[in-house]
């Protein structure tokens, strides 16, 4: 087979207008105008008025592309769109060849006979929201929704386009994918799987299965070939011959593996890979098709033991109970699909550094690349993947259903061969759309969705469970949240601006959704405007969360002084969000196994954004980042410390397996610099679980003087030092702080920062850095040194600037 790729540089006209432009493919009308100057980018974070004009055109893709006589005289030849967002008819030498209708499949068109020398192919993409709308006003029936518009509720198309509670509203139109032409002679394969049918320590038996496209007109006989290797080395193959008949038919084949390697997730095991290969051979022995997959090993259930509180919800992987640590994953830019390989290794390596375990891709964006799932493979993330459903009723007639079948079947096979995906699920939080829909109508809106037409699409795939929805809590006459049963969404802090010491109050088995928003760094405003104050509508079009101004001043009061400037407000709001979801995470783990998941709402963000990221969209960690990092380390050691009570329970968390060694509890006072009191544990415990070690006392302490640090050692070794208050850091007396710091380039080029103090230093660390760093924000004891290495030299604009709470100067009055 031939492969001509028609990305590039393509002519983009506008309908109504007649403008004509450059466009890239793949790539999106509002995106190529807004690097041309045409349009305003994100960065003006007032921008979504002066583009909306874009989604409601058409607009038409064309190019011309020449085809020589080895790709003309072929049995088959056929146009190959990856990707088309969303509605569009695909025209060749001016005859129609289809067209689209769902942005997340691959489209496939025979232009055998259509296609000569010289050609011109044309791409017209209809308005998205005229089409929709029309869309709705022919189902005629009102949907309702959470963000957005409803007519959104009736597409295949990425929902965060139509604005989100942490995304700028860009309904984006374009050839978001590559476009190829394919020409090949007697035969093509495609949708190589594979199914684990035994596992042991002994062996394994992987049954392969390809398609194969015969493109002649009568019976081709032909040999099959399955090989799985282990590097370069072959440890399982089958051949046999078969007779192809015209159109495509499906071939399987047992392999079977001695001894084989299994996948495990990060810090369970390793993640070995094998490659399945299948081709098509010639009367010769030589290949005309092949199709090669990764293969990983492993047997994937969700364990749903009852105890007394109702039914815990345990991933098992291997017959390993795991805790599931991680976050929610949104696109990482406006624009879905166009992320390199490069940009998803870098994301997904800064993810398992923080000792995270499990991506959930929500279900309102895009299904990711495959470089996405490869990095994911390989660095050993479960992936919890949604279907592309979120926050409404859908609508579930049989066109819309049959288009939804079709987006499953494509999804399972395109990605499923994935060792790293885990579970698929229906879609994010349209259970209670469902329930209340349920009240006026037989079935809620999207039930056949979830619960037939996705559930049957997944049962021929035995490589991952089925859930039918996040949350789901396994009811379904009526939605309860209090998360005695299934996965949970906890939005009671922040979504119902509870204080967040209430996240120990929830005891969920699953919490799949939680978080805290802040601030991004002053780095990323100062690219926004340096000049523009908190109140600027610059920086308040940057929140889309309804009275998220208010919550954001309302949570950070609660732990902290009013600082006195801008920067510094921003830095202490950081730290709030950290307080927020260190103390929730850590009581969930503390869990372990009655608590066997805690995913954050949200990795990063995608435009310039007030939001619940960890990374803001300059790549700037913030101090959740390294918070997260320290709490989702393992084996480690928590103390649960409630303000006004004597006794601190403290915890041996220890979800890799057995562990034994020492947890030493220090209290250190901040008037003498110095540890006033020790309590020695010695620990020994097995499983994968948490385990409650006992109490201390804190009673006698004062809280403004107090810091308690938990050290977890393994021998002689300190594993991790954690560090804690008895009440809030606005109680804390700090003395002014010296902290100093030593900069130097290492022989890799990495940098390495050393920091010390002449007395202790809360929450120091280098402020407004992007990039990836081993280390920042933490509690620095008097002359103690701590490190932080920068992977690479400073980016460029980049300046070295320490922080720590003791030089926070606050308004004189509070």
């Amino acid at each position: 087979m031939t492969t001509l790729l028609l990305n590039g540089s393509w002519e983009l006209s506008n309908a109504r207008t007649g403008e004509r432009y450059q466009a890239s493919v793949p790539g999106f009308v509002q995106k190529d105008l807004m690097e041309q100057g045409i349009l305003a980018n994100e960065y003006d974070t007032l921008f979504e008025p002066k583009i909306e004009w874009i989604e409601f055109d058409d607009w038409t893709y064309a190019r011309e592309f020449t085809l020589g006589e080895d790709e003309l005289s072929r049995d088959a030849i056929e146009l190959v769109l990856e990707g088309v967002d969303t509605y569009a008819e695909v025209s060749l030498n001016g005859q129609t060849l289809g067209a689209t209708e769902n942005m997340f499949i691959a489209y496939r068109f025979n232009i055998k006979g259509i296609a000569q020398a010289q050609n011109k192919l044309s791409v017209r993409i209809a308005s998205p929201t005229k089409t929709l709308k029309e869309k709705e006003a022919a189902f005629g029936e009102p949907l309702n929704l959470w963000n957005g518009i409803p007519a959104r509720l009736f597409g295949r198309k990425a929902q965060y386009g139509y604005g989100w509670d942490w995304g700028a509203k860009v309904v984006t139109v374009g050839i978001h994918k590559p476009v190829s032409i394919e020409a090949y002679d007697v035969v093509r394969t495609d949708s190589l799987g594979y199914a684990i049918t035994h596992l042991t320590d002994r062996k394994a038996i992987v049954n392969a299965s390809f398609k194969v496209s015969a493109a002649g007109t009568e019976a081709v006989e032909a040999a099959l070939r399955y090989r799985i290797f282990d590097g370069d080395t072959i440890v399982a193959e089958r051949s046999e011959r078969v007779s192809l008949d015209p159109g495509t038919g499906t071939y399987e084949a047992a392999l079977e593996i001695s001894q084989p390697k299994r996948w495990y997730p990060l810090g369970h095991g390793e993640q070995p890979l094998y490659r399945l290969e299948a081709s098509v051979l010639d009367e010769g022995g030589e290949a005309v098709a092949t199709m090669s997959r990764a293969v990983g090993l492993r047997d994937i259930r969700i364990d749903m033991p009852y105890d007394k509180q109702g039914r815990k919800f345990i991933i098992q992987v291997n017959g390993i109970p795991v805790l599931c640590k991680g976050i929610n994953w949104i696109p990482l830019k406006l624009f879905p699909n166009l992320d390199t390989k490069e940009e998803y290794e870098v994301e997904i390596e800064r993810i398992a550094a923080a000792n995270m375990n499990m991506i959930r891709v929500w279900g309102g964006g895009t299904y990711e690349n495959h470089d996405f799932f490869d990095a994911c493979d390989r660095l050993g993330i479960m992936v919890w993947q949604d279907f592309m459903f979120a926050c409404g009723d859908y609508p579930d007639d049989d066109a819309f259903s049959a288009l939804v079948r079709k987006e499953a079947d494509y999804v399972i096979s395109e990605f499923g061969s994935h060792p790293s995906i885990v579970l698929w699920c229906g879609n994010n939080e349209n259970q209670i759309f469902v329930e209340r829909s349920r009240a006026r109508r037989l079935h809620g809106f999207g039930e056949k969705l979830y619960f037939e037409v996705l559930h049957d699409a997944c049962a021929a795939d035995t490589l991952r469970p089925y859930w039918p929805s996040s949350p789901y809590s396994l009811t379904f006459d009526h939605t309860k949240l209090e998360g005695n049963y299934g996965d949970l969404h906890s939005w009671f802090v922040w979504g119902q601006t509870h204080p967040y010491e209430e996240y120990r109050e929830v005891n969920g088995r699953f919490l799949s959704e939680f978080g805290m928003q802040s601030y991004p760094s002053n780095y990323l405003l100062n690219q926004v405007d340096p000049n523009a104050t908190l109140r600027d509508p610059k920086l308040d079009a940057m929140q889309k969360a309804p009275n998220g101004i208010q919550r954001l001043f309302y949570y950070t009061v609660g732990d902290y002084k009013l600082p006195a400037s801008k920067e510094q407000f921003v830095y202490v709001n950081q730290l709030l969000q950290a307080n927020a979801l260190r103390l929730g995470v850590e009581h969930w783990v503390s869990r372990m196994p009655d608590t066997s998941g805690a995913l954050i709402w949200q990795w990063s963000d995608l435009w310039p954004s007030i939001s619940w990221a960890l990374v803001d969209y300059a790549k700037v960690h913030k101090p959740s980042y390294f918070y997260m990092k320290r709490s989702f380390q393992s084996p480690n050691a928590y103390a649960k410390i409630t303000p006004g009570q004597d006794e601190a329970e403290l915890y041996l968390i220890h979800d890799h397996g057995d562990f034994e060694g020492r947890i030493v509890v220090e209290f250190y006072d901040l008037d003498t610099d110095s540890v006033v009191q020790s309590v020695v544990n010695e620990v020994q415990v097995t499983g994968h679980r948490s385990t409650r070690i006992g109490t201390f006392s804190v009673a006698g302490f004062d809280a403004s003087k107090t810091i308690v640090c938990v050290s977890l050692y393994q021998g002689e070794t300190a594993l991790i030092v954690n560090t804690y208050l008895l009440g809030k850091p606005h109680q804390l007396a700090l003395k002014p702080a010296a902290v100093q710091v030593e900069q130097e380039t290492l022989a890799n080029g990495d940098t390495r920062f050393t920091l010390t103090t002449d007395t202790f230093a809360k929450d120091a660390g280098l402020v407004d850095l992007p990039g990836t760093l081993s280390d920042n924000y933490f509690d620095l004891r008097a002359g103690e040194k701590r490190e932080i290495v920068l992977k690479g030299g400073l980016p460029e604009g980049a300046k070295v600037k320490v922080v720590c709470l003791n030089e926070v100067k606050t308004l004189d009055y509070v």
